[in-house]
């Protein structure tokens, strides 16, 4: 393995993801304020850590205009693959070939949906830019296969961005792509130089600060089993979230793929006018729910739409990321603790934390990335109820996969080409199957093979005999402990 070209050509993908995609973040923020403030009537407040937090709420100009959401939805859906951050990792995880046609459609449909509300996460497309960005560069310059490395410098560094913590961001690359407790060391280090380099480009354009303000407080002795409970039921968010996103998505099936995500933009539609807070990604009202201005009321029903909403889009395989939904998810959760019991609590930044990162563990399966992102957002002297929160949350969490990772085992084979008219074209819908293999045709087999079928291998060309598919031999896969 060429170590010095590594380092060089994995700091490089991470400056250029870096840019990238603080690029992308400006245009997110720039259509967000547009159709959301704008045409909407309705702005979420931004992050201090990313120069805002106004919120702008004069209301719809007309009812007619909350309609647009559900169409836009739709259109969304045209415009993306039916395939999310999760089936990126997971076929790159298995050395599937992803076109970039792929990957744009991808990307700008989270864009499409991010900017008009959706609850999920901007690290989808910021991860999916620098996976890009990595494995082009590895294609293009080999470095004597250690170029199959780069993807994890991008990937590292589009996480490093999305939270502001370049060592999570690095840990987070592994962990995700490699479930359990295992990490690639061949993989880390370019990741790691990924990530820095990564997030000095992009904090040099958009801010160094951390993703949010949580000052560090003490705690006593005491105080230490409450880690235990945030951690319980960080586990039991994580699993109703998840397995709630899976049995929806199974009773959605038949449903045509865009009327699915048009589902979710009359649930958001309704949330504009009744409770517009629910809209966007939220890690702004757990920044001013440290503050004295939110109570514990309001606090609790943002949390349970927000958790209904987020149900929805997994079912309808939304696009977008399920981490900083996580984070915002747990932050809440800290929150409504550290309040409904004031006596028993510790200070509300501890609890905060521990809930963010407790249920970020448990979803993401990724807790060594959860405890050292406690220490950059925060403090490392909060880890005494970070750690056994997150631990526990991941202990307990039912390992489930991320709802947008289930088409993969119904990734179906192109239509032969002699079975075809002359000069006819293999069709596909917009979930991305052929029309023979929608969820009509194939009925109640294939609706329960989308919830237990493993993984199937990669389908033969048209036209030619199936073939296994090939992967790198064992003695030159990365080492892992």
């Amino acid at each position: 393995m060429q170590v010095g070209p590594l380092i060089l050509y994995s700091a490089l993908v991470g400056a250029l993801s870096g840019a990238a995609v603080a690029g992308f973040s400006w245009l997110l923020r720039t259509l967000q304020g547009f159709f959301m403030g704008n045409v909407l009537g309705y702005l979420p407040p931004g992050l201090v850590s990313e120069g805002g937090l106004n919120q702008v709420f004069a209301g719809p100009r007309h009812w007619l205009v909350v309609l647009l959401l559900p169409a836009v939805f739709v259109l969304a859906s045209y415009l993306g693959t039916g395939r999310g951050l999760a089936w990126l990792l997971q076929a790159y995880r298995e050395g599937r070939a992803i076109g970039f046609i792929e990957f744009i459609r991808g990307i700008f449909a989270s864009l499409v949906q991010l900017s008009a509300g959706s609850p999920l996460g901007r690290e989808g497309p910021m991860v999916a830019i620098g996976h890009w960005l990595g494995a082009s560069v590895g294609r293009r310059f080999p470095l004597g296969g250690a170029g199959r490395y780069l993807p994890f410098a991008g990937i590292a560094a589009g996480f490093a961005a999305a939270f502001h913590a370049p060592v999570a961001g690095a840990l987070l690359a592994s962990e995700i792509l490699f479930r359990g407790l295992v990490l690639e060391v061949t993989a880390l280090a370019p990741a790691l130089i990924g990530a820095l380099a990564g997030f000095t480009v992009y904090g040099a354009l958009i801010g160094y600060q951390p993703l949010l303000e949580l000052p560090s407080a003490t705690i006593s002795w005491a105080q230490l089993a409450f880690g235990l409970l945030i951690g319980l039921l960080a586990s039991g968010i994580g699993t109703l979230w998840l397995e709630g996103s899976r049995i929806l998505g199974g009773l959605l099936l038949q449903l045509p793929f865009p009327l699915r995500h048009g589902l979710l933009g009359l649930a958001l539609a309704l949330a504009l006018v009744f409770l517009p807070e629910a809209l966007g990604d939220g890690l702004a009202w757990v920044q001013l729910g440290l503050s004295p201005i939110l109570g514990l009321e309001f606090l609790a029903i943002a949390f349970l739409a927000r958790f209904a909403i987020l149900v929805l889009a997994g079912g309808v395989r939304a696009y977008g990321g399920y981490l900083t939904p996580a984070i915002t998810m747990g932050g809440l959760l800290g929150l409504i603790l550290s309040l409904a019991v004031p006596s028993f609590a510790p200070p509300v930044e501890i609890t905060t934390l521990a809930g963010m990162c407790a249920l970020l563990a448990g979803v993401a399966r990724a807790p060594f990335a959860a405890v050292v992102l406690a220490g950059e957002m925060g403090s490392y002297s909060q880890l005494p109820l970070v750690l056994p929160a997150v631990f526990v949350a991941y202990a307990l969490t039912s390992a489930q996969t991320y709802p947008d990772e289930l088409p993969l085992p119904l990734e179906e084979p192109p239509v032969p080409a002699d079975t075809l008219p002359a000069g006819e074209a293999p069709q596909r819908t917009a979930d991305g199957l052929s029309p023979a293999h929608t969820p009509a045709a194939e009925g109640p087999r294939f609706e329960s093979a989308l919830q237990t079928s493993p993984p199937l291998p990669d389908p033969a060309e048209p036209g030619s005999p199936e073939k296994p598919r090939e992967s790198i031999p064992s003695d030159k896969k990365p080492g892992t402990t």
